[in-house]
């Protein structure tokens, strides 16, 4: 967890720095080969520049390296750089223009960006450190009032390389015994009347006010009274409200709010996510479209029509959608009862079981994706009669469809497909999905895309 909040300048700058530093170094490697530098080149230097500089916007070039920690800046570095690498050459063999390029300039630049990039990240942060000291040096902080919440806050300061804390205490009226405060955590400095002296006398930098939202019109009055002293303030509010994975803080004309519940894929994110569904769902159709033609026909001639299952799911926002799938069950009289597939389903034909177990049996809704009613990455859709029933068990189920709904998701390449035995289950799926919404990036959309190919052939859960 880091304290700095997010801003528009600084994932730019470092997206722009990423960017420029692997397209510099492909022209570079160009420019010595024999050939030198060539139109194609220059093509491929500017979508690697776009595309590095979208996925790597999230990495700070400031924040401490770390590689083979989950979650550290030099594993998601290094492992960005695999999928953005993965991405360009599937590309290239879909455009059939890999053959174009000089193996060597690009196998040179695919092996060298990565450890350029490591370079440039301590350099650039030693630079920082070395010549704007006062920027990145030690802050000095106070917590007032002690509680459950406010002990988080003091180990997630404590823990923070940049922007870095030096926590000297907190300010309580009760006593520790009312508080939890113990002889190990850090010591109370005084009463919640003494922390504006307290302040002003040690030039404390900042000040953390941690009350619950009844405490408001107290909290309002200690900063208020903060005013006199040159502190920066932060007002943490303790709520089981404000501890939910889906809070975001947001600004609509000016005005702070916090968001509770919001799509990631508005203005230039969400005209990105499209535009990928849209290249790489007409690549596979147009790739496949032999292989889509001899399943069709296999399906016609050993079990007659219709070819394709069409069933209503929930789609974006709710709105109803038709999502198809080659058939892979005998035609049966129509019903309301929609029983999922079971493992050894009587229903399921013999070349179903194959499309089935392969996942092939979805190839056709690429065209829903290309139509915009479905999306490459995003929570699978459910029948409408079980997203009835589970929306009325499973807290925050409909957030689901805040997005399109996927051929694949973050819950599938989980182990979480196939027939819903548990309850349990399916609320894993809806954390997962959830958590898709919350954390979505075009490097996760690549990664859940490679692990879902991977996963084809030894999910033991598709039947």
């Amino acid at each position: 967890m880091r304290l700095a909040s997010r801003t528009f300048s600084a994932p730019l700058f470092h997206g722009l720095i990423y960017g420029g530093l692997s397209t510099g170094l492909l022209l570079f490697i160009a420019a010595l080969s024999d050939q030198g530098i060539s139109e194609k080149d220059r093509q491929l230097a500017a979508l690697a520049f776009v595309t590095v500089a979208i996925v790597f916007s999230r990495y700070n070039l400031i924040w401490k390296w770390h590689v083979g920690r989950a979650g550290s800046i030099g594993t998601g570095v290094l492992f960005s750089w695999f999928l953005c690498a993965t991405g360009l050459i599937f590309l290239g063999f879909l455009t059939r223009r890999s053959g174009e390029y000089e193996r060597r300039v690009i196998l040179l630049w695919l092996a060298l960006t990565p450890l350029l990039f490591v370079l440039a990240h301590h350099l650039i942060r030693y630079l920082f450190f070395r010549f704007f000291p006062a920027s990145m040096k030690s802050r000095t902080a106070v917590i007032v009032f002690v509680s459950e919440d406010a002990q988080r806050l003091a180990h997630i300061l404590a823990a923070l390389d940049v922007p870095k804390f030096r926590l000297l205490g907190f300010f309580e009226d009760r006593g520790p015994e009312r508080v939890g405060h113990t002889s190990s955590d850090r010591p109370v400095l005084g009463r919640t009347d003494e922390v504006v002296d307290y302040v002003n006398k040690h030039s404390v930098n900042v000040v953390f006010v941690v009350l619950p939202l009844e405490g408001a019109d107290r909290a309002t009055d200690i900063v208020r009274r903060l005013g006199d002293t040159t502190a920066s303030i932060y007002f943490m509010p303790t709520s089981p409200l404000f501890r939910s994975d889906q809070l975001q803080f947001a600004n609509i004309g000016g005005v702070p709010v916090f968001s509770f519940s919001e799509s990631p894929f508005f203005g230039a994110d969400g005209v990105l996510k499209r535009l990928m569904d849209i290249l790489f769902s007409a690549g596979v159709l147009i790739l496949l479209s032999p292989l889509l033609l001899i399943i069709a026909a296999l399906i016609w001639a050993t079990d007659g029509r219709p070819v394709l299952f069409t069933q209503q799911r929930y789609g974006l926002d709710g709105k109803r959608i038709r999502v198809h799938k080659f058939r892979t069950m005998r035609v049966a009289p129509a019903d309301t009862d929609v029983r999922q597939a079971t493992r050894d389903d009587p229903r399921v034909t013999p070349i179903g079981r194959v499309l089935r177990r392969t996942s092939i049996d979805e190839l056709p809704q690429f065209w829903d994706v290309l139509r915009g009613a479905m999306s490459v990455v995003g929570p699978r859709p459910h029948a409408i009669e079980h997203n009835e029933t589970y929306r009325g068990l499973i807290e925050r189920y409909m957030l689901r469809h805040k997005v399109r709904p996927g051929l694949t998701g973050l819950a599938q390449i989980n182990g979480l497909r196939g027939e819903i035995q548990m309850l349990e289950n399916m609320e894993r799926r809806v954390e997962y999905d959830l958590r898709y919404i919350r954390t979505w990036s075009p490097g996760l959309d690549v990664y859940i895309i490679l692990r879902t190919v991977a996963l084809i052939f030894r999910d033991r859960a598709a039947y």
